[in-house]
């Protein structure tokens, strides 16, 4: 009787054990099913296409941050931001240390023109991973606040890393302009034009400047030069 009992138990035990490889084999099939289809039509911008698989893909595993961010960039790619977002603060509470999500959640917080928000997730990057490109971002997203000093602070430390970068030395002088000290762009944006600088844009702000400090026939000449090439 006792053998009988366990015989029977020992059956239940590897019915239920091939039953439970069963179900994760489809499970693992149909997630990978799902993610080469959703992969498949996003490479080919069929984005209505991708968009139900990379979404089941995603619900069956979430870890997989390649499958999330296609599904970030594919809601975008139809409009649909709010979801995108959505998924990026599912993606940040999976992986808070991951600079890469911060900071496109800061792009998209910047872009609704929620500053403080944008200012938050740039500062968090920065602690993480720090680089040029987001330093920018965030003196641009403290600009937008007009938090001149710190917008400012932060332009002095890029032209400290690059002193002889002219996209960095234009921009510094447009905060410093923005922060209402025409004086000092206008000083910029001239060091700019002797070094060799004299694009379009470099030209006209200066022209700018001038005419904000009353020096208007100055200015004239500066935008004359800039009509000329």
């Amino acid at each position: 009787m006792k053998q009988t009992y366990r015989a029977v138990i020992w059956v239940f035990i590897a019915v239920l054990i091939v039953a439970g490889t069963y179900v994760v084999f489809n499970v693992t099939h149909t997630y990978y099913k799902f993610s080469i289809l959703g992969e498949r039509f996003f490479e080919e911008g069929e984005y209505n296409h991708a968009l139900p698989y990379l979404l089941a893909a995603y619900r069956m595993k979430p870890g997989d941050k390649s499958i999330a961010w296609k599904l970030v960039w594919t809601y975008e790619h139809l409009n649909r931001d709010g979801e995108g977002r959505r998924i990026l603060v599912e993606i940040n509470n999976k992986f808070p240390a991951d600079p890469k999500v911060s900071e496109s959640l800061a792009d998209m917080a910047f872009s609704g023109k929620s500053y403080a928000v944008a200012q938050s997730y740039y500062e968090r990057v920065l602690a993480q991973k720090p680089s040029m490109e987001v330093r920018k971002k965030y003196a641009n997203v403290l600009l937008a606040q007009k938090k001149y000093a710190d917008a400012m602070g932060q332009m002095d430390i890029l032209l400290s890393f690059s002193p002889d970068d002219q996209d960095i030395r234009y921009q510094h002088a447009q905060v410093v302009s923005t922060a209402g000290d025409h004086e000092r762009a206008a000083r910029e944006l001239q060091a700019l034009l002797d070094d060799g600088d004299s694009k379009k844009e470099v030209l006209t702000m200066l022209g700018d400047q001038l005419r904000l400090l009353g020096r208007d026939e100055d200015a004239i000449k500066i935008y004359k030069r800039a009509e000329n090439g």
